[in-house]
């Protein structure tokens, strides 16, 4: 197995990670994007699942062959599952790569769904994991979000009424970078990348610095800032949901300086379907 986060030659853009948050990595869109986790494919059997959903997501990306990752994803055992994903770390990557490998191949195999009803497309019992099938839905805001509901921006939270499938695997405390890992397929989500149960916060460090300065658009003779539509749609997932820990995760990123409390203003999100929005995470030399 050859995990490679690592030296390579990077041509496109480059983002490199500067201000309040700790140096974690940089983000960058090299074309071509290099493979990032290779695999022996005749090893597939004996792989952990935070490696076979990495790989996963690294050959969805590269438009290699994944029936047998589906296979291996749908056979595994639920038990063993469990106890793989033992660590918070293992489990946010594990998921944010099942959400976004899934979701790549399914658009880029019949999008139909998709650009006709996207709730149905979200909701549809696709994902065929551990002997179940579950949607991508109960991956984002059943596990992901410990059964947070979109209509209270995630300010109520009904893990209790989910199948029990959802309730063993969700996590124990929502990590709100998930919203700058997630990719549902359009244009204003952020950019697609496997997850690494080593490296994973770290990575979305990085990936949460690249959005959030990418997408955002601060004002200072206007003391405003307009940010992604994710802070609203989610917002109880920041911290709690008030301005100022908002304002802090913007400072934090290195999106607007120490010191100052600009209005919050929410950009409108471009669901137009966009499948091939890539990214390369390269860690720093000393860590």
């Amino acid at each position: 197995m050859r995990l490679r986060s690592l030296r390579a030659p990077l041509t496109g853009l480059l983002l490199v990670l500067t201000g309040q948050a700790a140096s974690a990595g940089q983000i960058t869109l090299p074309d071509p994007l290099p493979r990032a986790v290779e695999v022996d494919q005749a090893t597939l059997e004996q792989l952990d699942p935070v490696t076979l959903s990495a790989n996963f997501v690294d050959r969805v990306i590269h438009d290699l062959p994944v029936a047998a990752h589906l296979d291996r994803f749908r056979d595994l055992d639920a038990t063993a599952l469990d106890a793989a994903l033992d660590t918070r770390e293992r489990r946010l990557a594990f998921w944010i790569n099942i959400y976004n490998g899934y979701t790549q191949h399914f658009l880029k195999t019949d999008p139909s769904l998709y650009l006709e009803d996207r709730s149905a497309y979200f909701g549809l019992d696709q994902v065929a994991i551990a002997n179940d099938l579950v949607s991508l839905e109960d991956i984002e805001h059943g596990v992901l979000r410990r059964g947070a509901t979109t209509y209270t921006l995630g300010h109520v939270r009904t893990l209790f009424l989910r199948r029990a499938f959802i309730q063993r695997f969700a996590v124990d405390t929502v990590d709100y970078r998930i919203h700058f890992a997630l990719n549902c397929g359009a244009r204003s989500c952020p950019p697609v990348m496997p997850y690494t149960g080593t490296a994973v916060d770290d990575q979305l460090d990085a990936v949460s610095k690249f959005y959030l300065q990418q997408e955002s658009r601060h004002d200072a003779d206007t003391d405003r800032v307009a940010v992604p539509r994710l802070l609203r749609w989610f917002s109880a997932d920041f911290d709690g949901g008030s301005d100022a820990a908002k304002r802090a995760i913007l400072q934090r990123y290195g999106v607007i300086p120490k010191g100052v409390e600009p209005a919050l203003d929410y950009r409108e999100y471009d669901w137009t379907m966009v499948i091939r929005h890539y990214a390369y995470y390269q860690a720093d030399s000393g860590r």
